[in-house]
């Protein structure tokens, strides 16, 4: 199966006529949907929903997920208000014809031990996925940095511990490498739980995002592993090139085009199809 090319449109531009251009021009027909029009996709008023949703399709453009923030705040904060922004995302994810919502797994205290949360946070996450599966859904789990599971070690811990088929993994190489990890270390023990791979890379020595393979983020060697061993998900460009170093005073849409040629001549190098 040929790979498929997802993006975050709201990097392009908050336009979405922008955003739908510069996605079709570079080959990517999916949108990982998290915001347009300046309004986070959990902020949409109910006029905007079908209207964004049929300007994309018409153009030929899917959505490849709701690219939620839930779980994205402090594990002291009430559960009870993530579980109803996590409804709110289950809607949106009907709305716009995908199955599949991105999550996070709570940011933790810096002071602390981090193995006095991972109680809570499975049992949350685990919550999460019980209600999604209700709902005909599938999360994702990214490893964003600062939260719980932003180590391998707490990625499979999560991913054991949830053990849900509904509940995966969204591989963020620069994420890794920003958090002290080893990506190259991380894949072969998440491999089978990835459904999605955010094509950010990360640079120790400029101390900043780079366009794809041209940081630490090991991505020549994972992706060559990936496609050789048929996986089949989605690649998911989430460049955050506005401060790399020799990129300064690019667009958004400027900076897209560079992230995705640069994940474009990666894969041919590699012989992805």
């Amino acid at each position: 199966m040929p790979y498929r090319l997802a993006g975050f449109a709201d990097e392009i531009s908050t336009d979405i006529q922008v955003q739908m251009d510069h996605l079709i021009e570079n080959g990517v027909m999916f949108n990982a949907l998290r915001g347009a029009n300046g309004k986070n996709v959990m902020d949409f008023e109910d006029f905007q929903i079908p209207l964004t949703k049929t300007q994309f399709h018409n153009r030929g453009i899917k959505f490849s997920c709701i690219g939620s923030p839930v779980g994205k705040v402090k594990i002291e904060e009430p559960f009870e208000k993530e579980m109803e922004r996590l409804k709110i995302a289950c809607k949106r994810a009907k709305q716009f014809e995908t199955k599949v919502i991105r999550v996070f797994s709570f940011y933790i205290p810096q002071d602390g031990d981090p193995a006095r949360h991972g109680g809570e946070v499975i049992k949350r996450l685990k919550a999460m996925a019980d209600y999604a599966k209700t709902e005909g859904l599938n999360l994702i789990h990214e490893n964003e940095a600062g939260i719980y599971g932003n180590t391998a070690d707490r990625c499979v811990q999560i991913m054991e511990g949830v053990n849900a088929p509904n509940f995966m993994a969204a591989f963020d190489f620069a994420n890794f490498v920003h958090e002290g990890d080893d990506p190259l270390a991380a894949w072969p023990r998440l491999k089978k739980w990835v459904k999605d791979f955010h094509i950010k890379d990360w640079s120790i020595a400029g101390k900043g995002n780079v366009p794809a393979g041209k940081g630490d983020g090991r991505m020549r060697e994972i992706l060559t592993d990936a496609f050789a061993n048929n996986w089949a998900g989605m690649l998911t460009l989430e460049p955050h090139l506005t401060r790399s170093p020799g990129l300064e005073g690019k667009n958004g849409a400027e900076l897209f085009k560079i992230a995705a040629e640069s994940l474009k001549g990666l894969l041919a190098e590699i012989g992805a199809k």
